[in-house]
């Protein structure tokens, strides 16, 4: 009989409402619920006996009848659906968790590697240098650091491992310019974002940061007529060109070439160059001019 089913269908719902309780750890709300449908279900019941003592169901009755059925079968469809949805919420929940806990994994790995990078710098400056008291010495490798801790804090900005090429080389360039303050150089940036990796982009930094410190400590040691530095990036098809170059001195072919003269940082910058994928090349016949080239990221179809 209708009210028979309209009982059944709002037992099942309070039922269905104490167990998402517990699944959920929301008490208070599906409780709540499950006494509002159990009071509705004794109202039925109470109607149902009334039926039952009559023999049938008043034909004034049957509209409200099918009505309170209908109200139980939506009742119940609701309170199912949030089976699913529960379960949709979990997982996403997970899938948020997971993807956090791969950030943190891959931010620790990458300062691992970066402090790594950061103890053969120092290592190789100090076979360079023999005494830490010299202030050039202090200012140079301050200026290394500067470069690694940039781009951490850029990440750490974002939330991300993935920050802007382009806010990243201006910052360098910005601190480099503030370092040495040589208000008559002036510093042309022509920069574009490009995707480029994480570790990529360190190593991008570290060139520009040398090659900027070599152009303001070495270029313009002699009268150079409008002095002027730029730094600038383009894409090449699969790669990303990073160039900067000045109008000053220069550097002779064979000094290029001698390892033995070269400063630490213009080795450093060498060195960059037996990267995987990476290619750096220095021309100093006409002012001094390094220009990397590097892979970008693929991005997934």
């Amino acid at each position: 009989m209708i009210p028979g089913l309209s009982i059944l269908l709002q037992l099942i719902s309070a039922v269905s409402a104490i167990w998402l309780s517990a699944r959920t750890g929301f008490y208070k709300p599906w409780i709540l619920i499950a006494a509002a449908v159990s009071l509705m279900a004794i109202r039925r019941i109470i109607s149902f006996i009334d039926i039952m003592q009559g023999g049938h169901i008043p034909t004034s009755a049957l509209g409200a009848e099918l009505t309170a059925l209908l109200i139980s079968v939506l009742m119940l469809s609701g309170i199912l659906m949030f089976g699913p949805a529960l379960r949709m919420i979990q997982r996403r929940n997970e899938l948020e968790l997971e993807a956090k806990d791969m950030i943190v994994r891959e931010t620790h790995h990458h300062v691992k590697n970066d402090l790594q990078l950061l103890q053969s710098i120092v290592t190789l400056q100090r076979n360079f240098q023999n005494t830490a008291s010299d202030p050039a010495f202090l200012s140079d490798l301050e200026s290394r650091i500067r470069s690694i801790s940039l781009l951490h804090e850029h990440l750490y900005k974002t939330g991300t491992s993935v920050t802007s090429i382009q806010f990243y080389l201006q910052s360098i360039a910005d601190s480099i310019s503030t370092t040495y303050d040589l208000r008559n150089v002036e510093i042309q940036l022509d920069l574009q974002d490009h995707s480029v990796s994480t570790k990529n982009l360190l190593y991008c930094g570290l060139l520009t940061n040398e090659a900027l410190t070599n152009c303001y400590k070495h270029a313009f040691e002699e009268h150079t007529e409008n002095p002027h530095i730029q730094v600038r990036t383009q894409r090449e098809d699969d790669q990303l060109l990073l160039q900067i170059s000045d109008n000053g001195c220069g550097m002779s072919a064979d000094a290029i070439q001698d390892s033995s003269q070269n400063s630490y940082g213009m080795s450093l910058i060498q060195s960059l160059g037996e990267t995987s994928g990476w290619s750096v090349v220095i021309d100093g016949s006409n002012g001094t001019s390094i220009t990397a080239r590097l892979p970008l990221e693929t991005t997934p179809a």
